[in-house]
């Protein structure tokens, strides 16, 4: 592997990859400290784990050093795509699987 490997994609593939860990272990722990209870979707959970928002605190301020510092300069594109490329990362980490969780969790729930 060459320089720009290792300086550049590898250590913003594994941030990325620990953030986005951090991120989906803290909405397990949220969902699991609301068994048998509907998960506010738009607001934050009442009775989330301290270690479930630490580790949503960490693991989204580590993806987001992780797209960061990617090597998005090296792409020989339009600079609009840079941000959009960032963003999409960003989304498809954090947003997807936790509206994906959360809605899955709450048609599980039966509703008094």
């Amino acid at each position: 592997m060459n320089d720009v490997t290792w300086g550049g994609i590898v250590p913003s593939v594994a941030l990325i990859i620990a953030g986005g860990a951090l991120w989906w272990w803290s909405i397990a722990l949220t969902v699991r400290a609301y068994r048998g209870e509907r998960v506010p979707v738009w607001r934050n959970p009442r009775k989330a784990p301290g270690r479930a928002v630490a580790s949503r605190a960490f693991g989204a301020a580590t993806l987001t050093l992780g797209v960061g510092i990617a090597p998005w300069g090296q792409l020989d594109a339009p600079s609009w795509l840079v941000p959009l490329l960032a963003g999409s990362v960003a989304a498809v980490f954090l947003l997807i699987p936790y509206f994906t969780a959360v809605v899955v969790h709450n048609r599980g729930v039966e509703t008094p």
